[in-house]
């Protein structure tokens, strides 16, 4: 059986990151997913990303699962097929700047006509209002400006870029959980909808536990290194051999840590016998848990905490190390993929775990326009038996 989406199919106009992820999370779950390149290809063809043999990597990725075409909207035949593809669609997926769709007669009033079961979804930067609707949006502007950046890095240091791409990755979760909440809904009204979600809407949900504080404490979150303002212990110790990450997220977990470290009179401890209390004295607290934790090696106290129920990791330092750690390779969430131009490729595997429609990662994408004799012949086809 194939996926739960099986039998929807998208037609895929989105460039960079936010869009294209969005439309291949969608093949994941069983989606016909038809990207539609111009002529001159998307921008992460060309941008300054990683490439292996030519082949930019972040295209290949973001783009699995989706059949490939290049059509030109501003010519008369790329519009006349793009509008065929629209009419057969369940889902059109865009991250044009505002305004954009409008111009080219490719915005919801217009498709909705032709098609009123369409699902139209609006990825974009700043969202739909406001005098930032037409500004280009990328992750790095998006951590910026949402607070990321300026609450990363040691405590009263430089504040420092997460090296993870944020926002682009968390957006198209949420552009895909409103295309699929917009399927659901149409099945009891049978009409189609205009749904969107912005990387500052999703910039600003996930920031919502620092901005809590601010709005608790009426402070600005200030970088804290590996440790949090709010519960002691939470940040990072050094071993014999290396850094192991340690909280305590409740007494439970304070007793179970100062048991495991053979200081079970710390728990007892009036300055450290609540979270409030460790806070307030954490200079004190902190040189105490520094010399018990050096005292061995990581993997030692990783063991001793994980028996007591402590939560703890590793540092990986290495992403080898996290793909080759036991939990991942048990839970299945590493595929092997061989591309023609690429050669091997690693990669996630889908998160979902789906036993009666599963979900899987499609072929990595390839070179521009590779789906067109397909696509096309499957619109004569569906044209013939209107």
């Amino acid at each position: 059986m194939g996926g739960p989406l099986e039998g929807i199919r998208v037609v895929d106009v989105t460039e960079g990151a936010q869009g294209p992820w969005a439309g291949a999370l969608l093949g994941d779950l069983g989606a016909d997913v038809i990207k539609i390149e111009r002529p001159q290809g998307e921008m992460t063809r060309h941008s300054g990303a990683p490439k292996k043999n030519g082949i930019p990597l972040y295209h290949a990725g973001m783009n699995h699962g989706k059949r490939n075409i290049v059509l030109d909207a501003k010519t008369e035949e790329g519009r006349e097929t793009m509008l065929a593809l629209v009419r057969r669609a369940d889902v059109f997926l865009e991250n044009w700047r505002r305004g954009v769709a409008s111009r080219i007669g490719f915005d919801y009033e217009t498709l909705s006509t032709i098609n009123p079961r369409l699902i139209y979804a609006s990825a974009s930067g700043f969202g739909e209002h406001g005098r930032y609707s037409h500004k280009a949006a990328v992750d790095n502007v998006s951590q910026a400006m949402g607070g990321y950046v300026s609450i990363n890095g040691v405590r009263g240091g430089t504040p420092e870029k997460p090296r993870f791409i944020v926002i682009d990755f968390t957006s198209p979760l949420t552009i895909a959980q409103a295309i699929l909440m917009a399927l659901y809904t149409r099945e009891d009204t049978g009409r189609g909808s205009h749904v969107g979600t912005s990387q500052l809407s999703t910039m600003v949900s996930v920031g919502q536990v620092r901005a809590t504080e601010y709005f608790m404490r009426d402070e600005v979150p200030e970088p804290w290194g590996s440790a949090t303002p709010f519960i002691v212990p939470s940040q990072a110790f050094r071993t014999a051999d290396k850094y192991i990450a340690v909280e305590c997220p409740d007494e439970a977990s304070w007793r179970a840590l100062c048991g495991a470290l053979d200081l079970p009179a710390l728990a007892d401890d009036e300055r450290f016998r609540t979270n409030a209390l460790r806070v307030e004295h954490r200079d004190a607290l902190e040189p105490i848990l520094a010399r018990a934790f050096v005292r061995f090696e990581g993997d030692r106290w990783i063991a001793r905490l994980t028996d007591a129920g402590v939560p703890c990791s590793t540092f990986t330092w290495d992403i080898e190390d996290l793909y080759s750690d036991p939990q991942v390779v048990a839970n299945n969430l590493l595929e092997i993929h061989t591309h023609p131009d690429i050669g091997w490729v690693r990669t996630n595997a889908v998160p979902w775990k789906l036993s009666e429609t599963p979900a899987h990662y499609g072929t990595l994408s390839g070179a521009m326009d590779e789906s067109h004799d397909s696509v096309m012949a499957e619109l004569r086809a569906e044209e013939l038996t209107r």
